[in-house]
């Protein structure tokens, strides 16, 4: 079985965390099998030269990362034109001398649907390749800011024809799985979790911290409502002080001045941002994860928190409940500060309350490399012998 992945998303030289979740996703499915990435760089950019990295990973997994030359005209309309077509003419000459080379694929998997699927449908037509898609993106659900009905009508018609020539669509959680289900009247949906790097995210036992160790990780986007953590934080019953929040993300001007004019420089802390393995490193540390996104699919860093052990406080947004129940956490509503608080003291008033080594084994058993990658490849041979 030959499948070939076209990333939409996926880590370059311009946006190094840009689908990292997919990239996790292919190291996974190749320690089963070999495989092999194509992802078309959509960076927007003028470029003055034709530049191809090929990186390979030790031959399991090998990654074709294409940039292609592009020049502005400054007329916007005209090239967001020039563009797509610029992208999609490169493209399917990248497949093809991919095809030429190294065979035909019996499957294609499509990692989000715009730009690469428009590839996949296309290749469906003139080489009979059948192809998945896995979509990872919240923008179905109408509360995120760039939703999908706020999109040109050109965006959704195309969504909407990769969605539904797709032999099976994959999601990472039911929520958004039921919600394109229903959207584009789909027969064959299944989930697929996001994937855990377990041998950097798992248990490690440690002295109980003096002061209860909070941690954030995110991108910091409004989205995420750093803000609204922080507040919730500095209104906290003034009996409740032994406490002291980490965030990890990309630094905010905003929330360092909103930090400093809440005169709570000396309880949280910001670390800018660091690498997936120093990610890790601060789950160890801490005592407990908290997330109070306005709406998410199924976020990385919740399951990585649980794989660390953590007890997790969170939104019920997205597929967030799919992990988070009472045996790891806490579930409050989104937008709401004072049962956020709720939820942060609960967590502190009987920290043990939760078996970290418990919480840790329940969440490793989900989403470790192996039983991900083995829900792939089910899914490939399930749609290889319709």
């Amino acid at each position: 079985m030959k499948v070939l992945w076209l990333a939409s998303w996926y880590p370059d030289e311009f946006e190094p965390a840009n689908g990292d979740f997919v990239k996790r996703h292919a190291k996974a499915v190749s320690q089963l099998m070999d495989l092999d990435i194509i992802h078309v760089v959509q960076a927007g950019k003028d470029f003055d030269t034709l530049t191809k990295v090929e990186i390979d990973n030790g031959g399991a997994l090998r990654e074709f990362i294409h940039y292609f030359s592009f020049k502005k005209t400054g007329i916007a309309w005209l090239d967001k034109i020039r563009y797509n077509r610029t992208y999609l003419s490169y493209y399917t000459k990248i497949l093809h001398e991919y095809i030429k080379q190294r065979g035909k694929p019996d499957l294609i998997h499509v990692h989000v649907p715009m730009k690469a699927g428009m590839i996949a449908l296309k290749f469906l037509g003139h080489s009979n390749i059948p192809y998945i898609v896995s979509e990872h993106s919240s923008l179905y659900l109408e509360m995120a800011k760039d939703n999908f009905y706020t999109r040109s009508l050109y965006f959704r018609y195309q969504t909407k024809r990769i969605f539904r020539h797709a032999v099976l669509v994959t999601n990472v959680s039911s929520v958004i799985a039921k919600v394109l289900e229903e959207m584009f009247g789909l027969q064959h949906v299944r989930v697929i979790p996001n994937v855990v790097d377990t041998n950097y995210f798992h248990f490690k036992s440690k002295q109980q911290n003096k002061i209860f160790r909070w941690l954030h990780v995110s991108t910091m986007y409004p989205l995420k409502n750093v803000d609204k953590i922080i507040n919730a934080f500095n209104e906290l019953p003034p009996i409740k002080t032994e406490w002291e929040l980490t965030l990890c993300g990309p630094i905010n001007k905003e929330y360092e001045e909103l930090v400093e004019q809440l005169h709570l420089q000396s309880k949280i802390k910001f670390t800018g941002e660091i690498s997936y393995e120093e990610v890790a490193t601060e789950m160890q540390k801490a005592d407990a994860f908290i997330l109070f996104s306005r709406h998410e699919n199924f976020p990385c860093v919740v399951i990585e928190a649980l794989c660390c052990g953590l007890p997790v406080v969170a939104s019920n947004v997205g597929g967030i409940a799919e992990a988070v129940d009472e045996t790891n956490g806490i579930l409050v509503e989104s937008e709401n500060i004072k049962a956020l608080q709720n939820g942060i003291l609960t967590i502190m008033q009987d920290p043990t309350k939760y078996s970290n080594e418990d919480i840790s084994k329940a969440a490793i058993s989900k989403y470790n490399y192996q039983v991900i990658a083995t829900q792939f490849i089910e899914a490939y041979n399930g749609v290889l012998t319709l």
